[in-house]
């Protein structure tokens, strides 16, 4: 299933969407090139699973937490310079505790660690404010969920 959105607005309303639909233990698996929005829609994510904070790219720390009713860890892996850096961070802290929800930016970086279940979304530019995202789930949970977000009205789905 892919999404058409036309501007950062709809894309961080998508995520809002997804965050919405969310339980503990969530992992989203993000892709895409620099500056298509994955940022963008994490911080709709945010805001779906009620974070107050500024949603902002961890690009120097790698790893931002931001507490909230759902705790959101957030990865941006565009500095990892190879696969085995992500043993060293402690990820299984995070993929497996099934605290909070977990986002990875740039996650095909690391695909051999990511759980079989995931939530993989693609993110491809159209144009300067157009997006293409897809959403592709990897288990019963996250078909689930894209089934729901499928459902809502005034989206342009495919």
């Amino acid at each position: 299933m892919y999404i058409l959105t036309r501007n950062s607005k709809e894309t961080k309303k998508l995520g809002k969407s997804i965050g919405e639909e969310l339980l503990h233990g969530s992992i989203i698996a993000l892709t895409g090139e620099l500056g298509s929005g994955k940022t963008t829609l994490i911080q709709g994510i945010g805001e779906g699973i009620g974070i107050i904070s500024i949603i902002k790219s961890p690009s120097f720390t790698i790893i931002n937490e931001y507490p909230g009713p759902i705790a959101l860890y957030h990865f941006d892996l565009y500095r990892l310079r190879d696969e085995q850096e992500i043993i060293s961070l402690g990820y299984e802290e995070y993929f497996y505790k099934r605290e909070g929800i977990v986002a990875v930016e740039w996650a095909e970086k690391i695909k051999d660690f990511l759980p079989k279940e995931h939530l993989k979304i693609d993110i491809q530019m159209l144009s300067l404010s157009e997006r293409k995202i897809s959403l592709k789930p990897c288990g019963f949970y996250y078909k689930g969920i894209v089934n729901r977000i499928r459902g809502l009205e005034g989206k342009r789905y495919r």
